[in-house]
């Protein structure tokens, strides 16, 4: 009986101080890799590794930072409460866009609508972006496509909210009904989160479909490629490159089983058996965006560019039930092993936390 009260005044008791592991699994060495933990409860917290203080930030029931880690390598943080800090502004509402701005030299602009997905990347005086992206794609079971984001059934607009935001980590929501044939719609939420120490933009797409009315989510992206070649690189099973000219397109394909990637129509690369890893590099000869999907191949997916810098990701999606697209967009300078210091594998394996 003593030791049941002892136990119950334990765990009544409010939160002190309480371990968190950070762990690397993937053998990829991490260089101020953004981290987001779930907190034990609401409230404001302080960070420590070794009693010292980690840069941190506190933001309702999550707390951000970032960790530098080497291949496997674990570290033991200790969470404690603490006075609640001032909540940096990153985020400037403009009364069409809404723009995640950390410095002058790196700023994401995504329309409040939705539509397109992103208005423009803009680093110093360069837009990584041309007008004219699609932005979210529904398939319905028809094959004709609709744009996510704007005006759903009976005018209801697409809602936007900034649901944190501060000196590390800065995350926007949207969520819209998406109006298809015949009377028939289905609920959109998009949730797009933007860490400071990298310049990447990571997007969480989840749609509510009970009735299996989509058969594919996609992404369309007008990249600004400059210059007669664009060049790409795709993982398979190993690093894949191609130079296009103009008119010619490259696309990787994966599913469960095999994997291979097509220059234009015709096979360019038959990967071996298994699932491809499921990123893409898309370059001219200063500027590169990387693209990672999560859990490709999985079933159907496809990673797509062409020479003019068209972007393309397709999910192939069946049944009923909630479908989910996961992809970052990373947008470096070249060399891209300068100028990304993360590597779309390392996007793809983000560290564990417990």
């Amino acid at each position: 009986m003593r030791e049941a009260l002892v136990l119950f005044l334990a765990l009544a008791a409010p939160l002190v101080a309480q371990v968190l592991r950070v762990k690397e699994t993937a053998g990829i060495r991490r260089f101020g890799y953004p981290v987001t933990a779930k907190l034990p409860a609401p409230g404001a917290f302080r960070l420590l590794d070794h009693g010292k203080p980690v840069p941190a930030q506190c933001r309702g029931d999550e707390i951000d930072f970032n960790v530098s880690l080497g291949p496997n390598e674990q570290r033991e943080y200790q969470l404690e409460a603490a006075p609640a800090g001032p909540e940096d502004r990153v985020v400037k509402e403009e009364s069409s866009q809404l723009v995640v701005a950390y410095t002058p030299s790196l700023q994401f602009a995504v329309p409040r609508d939705l539509l397109g997905l992103l208005s423009s990347v803009c680093a110093s005086k360069w837009d990584y972006l041309k007008p004219g992206s699609q932005g979210l794609l529904l398939r319905y079971r028809d094959d004709m496509l609709f744009r996510v984001g704007g005006l759903g059934p009976w005018g209801t607009p697409t809602q936007a909210r900034v649901v944190k935001q501060g000196p590390l980590a800065t995350t926007l929501e949207f969520s819209s009904t998406e109006a298809l044939r015949s009377s028939r719609s289905v609920e959109s939420r998009v949730r797009m989160e933007f860490p400071r120490s990298k310049s990447w933009v990571k997007t969480t797409w989840t749609v509510e479909d009970a009735e299996a009315l989509i058969i594919g989510l996609g992404v369309d992206l007008n990249l600004n490629i400059q210059g007669e070649l664009a060049l790409v690189d795709f993982g398979g099973g190993s690093m894949v490159y191609a130079a296009l000219r103009a008119g010619q397109r490259a696309a990787l394909i994966g599913g469960p089983q095999s994997w291979q990637v097509l220059l234009g129509p015709d096979p360019y690369v038959t990967g071996q058996a298994g699932p491809a890893e499921g990123w893409a590099h898309v370059m001219d000869r200063e500027h590169c965006t990387a693209v990672a999907v999560a859990g490709f191949g999985e079933r159907q997916d496809r990673i797509e560019a062409t020479a003019g810098g068209r972007l393309q990701i397709w999910r192939e999606v069946r049944g009923g039930g909630p479908k989910i697209l996961t992809f970052w967009l990373h947008f470096v300078s070249m060399p891209v092993q300068v100028g990304a210091a993360t590597s779309p594998q390392a996007m793809l394996a983000p560290l564990k936390i417990e």
